[in-house]
């Protein structure tokens, strides 16, 4: 209980009215945790709601491209896949012999399978293959395996990534005539590679949220102390500083930054003369830059937010500053 309701119960004499006048300030005080408390959580818990959704619609937004990503990999690559086999006969002089049907061995793995033998040359197969995938908007980083068909021994092959992933040997030497499948093995996609930073992004966000409701649940079953347990009254309003909250009866008024600044600085000073160059250098002093009219303009909305009491003004005293008079309970 603030003490200038303390002293006010030990009068006798207080008229009935103003005793009306002080019991309904007890219910200010009566009521201001709870008030203060469902203002806070409201806030948080919208916060927290939108945060969860944020997550959940991402996630299934994923997923989906997932899906669609697996999906397009093996379709538009078989034809890609097809379209290779067929500039590699090309350039080893055959425009009749079939390929046979593209094979998804696994996940990332597609093979080209000939009907007939062919000869190549190690720079031109890898000229072919990365001009088709390329084209074919697939991934970048891949193996390649040429693979004799008849004992599936590699023949061939080589990788090609960033520039100290890529390695192709043997360049300048043909391969001699023989029936050859091509295996392409696809290192990195959206599908594998780059899940896992997503992944650890959705888990911030979700284990964030939850310890965002955990705390404040946490902080539901503790009681409240400090700064909203001890507002100060000025007249019927109770000032919460480090909130910016201004509370009358039951009805929560927000202050801005400066705002708050100035009636603290003013209820510190209360029914005294605060210096005007003390207001504009504790306020603006981190600013550098201060317009004189700035704090006339702040002090006209305290003003309004505090018209609710009669009792309570911010009074200008010409050529000093300003004075926050607040009326006692006199009988």
């Amino acid at each position: 209980m603030p003490l200038w309701l303390k002293n006010v119960l030990k009068r006798r004499d207080l008229p009935l009215d103003k005793c009306k006048k002080v019991l309904n300030e007890c219910k200010f005080c009566c009521f201001r945790h709870d008030s203060l408390y469902l203002y806070s959580m409201k806030h948080k818990f919208l916060i927290t709601v939108v945060i969860m959704i944020t997550a959940l619609v991402v996630s299934a937004g994923y997923l989906l491209k997932r899906d669609d990503h697996a999906e397009f990999l093996e379709r538009r690559a078989s034809i890609v896949m097809r379209d290779i086999g067929h500039r590699i006969l090309l350039h080893a002089g055959d425009s009749l012999s079939r390929i046979l049907p593209v094979q998804r061995m696994s996940k990332n793995i597609f093979q080209i399978e000939f009907q007939s033998p062919f000869t190549f040359m190690p720079d031109t197969l890898v000229k072919v293959v990365h001009a088709g995938l390329a084209n074919g908007n697939l991934p970048l980083h891949y193996l390649v395996y040429v693979r004799d068909y008849a004992s599936n021994g590699i023949v061939y092959g080589y990788e090609i990534g960033k520039k100290k992933e890529t390695i192709v040997p043997c360049r300048g030497r043909p391969q001699p005539m023989g029936r050859y499948k091509i295996q392409i093995v696809f290192i990195e996609t959206d599908e594998t590679g780059n899940s896992k930073p997503y992944l650890v992004l959705l888990t911030i966000i979700t284990l964030s949220a939850f310890a965002f409701v955990g705390r404040n649940y946490l902080k539901r079953k503790q009681p409240i102390t400090g700064e909203v347990s001890t507002g100060v009254p000025i007249g019927k309003y109770f000032f919460y500083a480090e909130r910016r909250v201004l509370k009358y009866d039951s009805e929560l008024i927000q202050l801005s930054d400066k705002e708050s600044k100035l009636l603290k600085i003013l209820v510190s000073n209360k029914n005294e003369v605060t210096d005007r160059d003390r207001l504009m250098k504790e306020v603006w002093e981190d600013e550098g830059v201060f317009v004189g009219r700035s704090l006339d303009v702040f002090i006209s909305k305290l003003r309004k937010k505090l018209q609710k009491d009669v009792w309570v003004k911010i009074v200008n005293v010409h050529g000093k500053g300003y004075r926050l008079e607040v009326g006692e309970l006199d009988s």
